[in-house]
């Protein structure tokens, strides 16, 4: 059986070469956002979306965050990948011709120090490898492009400058969602499981919650909140703890959490990987 992979961005985006690494096998399919990837597999179109989670250095994807919280997929694996930036420019161009670079935020972010050391101007675009295609379709050797060394061979653009990252460990997590929930027992092994939820806007109440988790011995792993869209001064939070939710002592957890939270549910939990 042949998967459908969704994506967001087109041949030479980070997304998608981080896709074609998990998935080497399997039909890709190009979204241009990341809600249509994601609708994609809600729908039955593909069978999975690989969708970044965060940058080591730039932070969270908020998009999909969002995402997450409002849909109903989950997360069903988890993988990081290192990521090099390099400045594209048409055949020509050197470095002290360029004066406005193009690129998504992330990479924006990603390169701040080399950007602002050579002045550049900057502007956000959908994903790296459309901007990639942007600039060599431009023809104008004023502008750059910030993206993957694979998007410059695949539109004819000329390396500038390579790992111009300021964080040499820059790396993203990307997700691979799908329809399917998963399971975990007492005797299996290490999890790791995803869990979103959002508190009353009562004193106390997140300190409550994270109280609760403590005292069922979860370790904490990772705690991100954002605002609620359309519901201002209201926030969820995105938690990643180390166990199963889906034993009993996990089933148990939530039950406590559903007394202090507006929602809360289990967005995806995968075997933990072993440290090399």
């Amino acid at each position: 059986m042949n998967y459908k992979i969704a994506y967001c961005g087109i041949e030479g985006a980070f997304a998608n070469i981080a896709a074609r690494n998990i998935f080497p096998s399997e039909e890709l399919v190009a979204f241009s956002s990341f809600a249509q990837a994601y609708d994609a597999v809600e729908k039955g179109m593909c069978d999975f979306a690989v969708l970044p989670l965060e940058n080591s250095f730039a932070g969270d994807v908020r998009g999909v965050f969002d995402l997450l919280f409002r849909g109903s997929l989950f997360i069903s694996n988890v993988f990081e990948f290192r990521i090099s930036q390099t400045l594209l420019g048409v055949e020509g161009a050197e470095i002290s011709d360029i004066k406005t670079v193009y690129s998504h935020q992330q990479a924006l972010d990603q390169c701040t120090q080399f950007i602002a050391e050579h002045g550049f101007q900057t502007i956000p675009f959908v994903n790296t490898a459309m901007a990639a295609k942007e600039v060599a379709q431009k023809g104008d050797k004023t502008a750059a492009a910030i993206a993957s060394e694979e998007a410059g061979r695949l539109y004819g653009l000329k390396v500038l400058a390579k790992g111009i990252n300021q964080d040499t460990e820059n790396t993203t997590r990307f997700a691979v969602l799908s329809q399917n929930a998963f399971d975990g027992q007492d005797d299996a092994p290490k999890y790791v499981s995803y869990l979103m939820f959002n508190v009353k806007n009562v004193p106390g109440a997140l300190s409550s919650a994270i109280k609760i988790i403590s005292k069922k011995d979860y370790n904490l792993i990772s705690l991100h909140s954002h605002p609620v869209q359309n519901a201002p001064w209201e926030y969820y939070f995105y938690v990643e703890v180390e166990g199963s939710l889906m034993s009993r002592n996990g089933r148990k957890l939530i039950e406590k959490l559903k007394k202090c939270c507006l929602s809360v549910k289990v967005i995806g939990q995968i075997p933990e990987r072993p440290e090399a």
